[in-house]
């Protein structure tokens, strides 16, 4: 809220918000004396406090109104704000500068979070900031919430980045902890853009043993970088037994870059 226009009136600007991604939960008046500050403090309660979240993420729509809530930070986030907002979410200072795409990142981010049963999550604002960037597309559909509602999954945080020369065979493992209400059965990783890069992992298939609430699991596979300079990123996914992408809202999560 402090990058706002000064002009802007905080109730409004959060029902404008909410609005913005398709969510009605709140209203905004039709009266202008009833839009100051003092008679929307529900509204700005909640930039403040955030009560209610759940009761709040239920009423957005899956997925949200993405290109809608870009374009409103993108108009509302004044020029003269973007380089200490882009600090604030933990952008490099010499990273490039576009307000348009920072945007794009921003609202990704409440998107996730708006999908996410946690009351907080994880900063992804930068590494999707760099993926905008680069070109690639970030749409409400790859950001969209989980399959199974109670699913959840808490990927720790290990070496996700690999320096290696060419030829050289990379060892990554990851440990996951089901931190949801729902048991998994008949889980894989798998590498879905095998065609867009070139180290090849040992398997792009890797099965996820049954695993209970609260437990931890392991798996592995051996990466060839093969002979090809330049940094690659291997996006992987937990899939479901039909191949269905069990955490849409976790793109990031299990994504190893070489």
């Amino acid at each position: 809220m402090a990058f706002l226009d000064n002009q802007r009136n905080q109730g409004t600007y959060i029902i404008e918000f909410f609005n913005a991604a398709e969510s009605h939960y709140f209203v905004m008046p039709l009266a202008y004396k009833d839009r100051t500050n003092e008679a929307l403090e529900g509204e700005r309660h909640y930039a403040k406090d955030r009560p209610h979240i759940q009761e709040i993420k239920e009423l957005f729509p899956n997925p949200i109104n993405l290109d809608g809530l870009v374009a409103f930070i993108d108009k509302n986030l004044p020029a003269n704000k973007l380089v200490a907002c882009m600090a604030e979410f933990g952008i490099p200072s010499g990273a490039e500068q576009d307000k348009t795409k920072f945007a794009h990142a921003l609202a990704a981010q409440f998107s996730l979070f708006v999908t996410t049963p946690d009351d907080d999550i994880d900063n992804a604002v930068w590494e999707m900031y760099q993926i905008l960037l680069a070109g690639q597309p970030i749409s409400a559909d790859d950001i969209s919430g989980l399959r199974y509602a109670g699913d959840d999954v808490l990927v720790e945080f290990g070496n996700r980045r690999h320096e290696a020369d060419c030829y050289e065979i990379i060892h990554h493992e990851w440990k996951l902890q089901n931190r949801g209400t729902r048991e998994w059965h008949d889980r894989k990783l798998v590498l879905v853009n095998q065609a867009e890069i070139h180290p090849r992992p040992v398997q792009t298939v890797i099965p996820i043993p049954d695993t209970g609430l609260g437990e931890f699991t392991k798996i592995a596979t051996d990466i060839d970088t093969r002979g090809f300079e330049g940094n690659f990123e291997c996006k992987w996914e937990m899939q479901d037994a039909d191949g269905e992408n069990c955490f849409p809202n976790k793109r990031w999560d299990f994504n190893i870059r070489i």
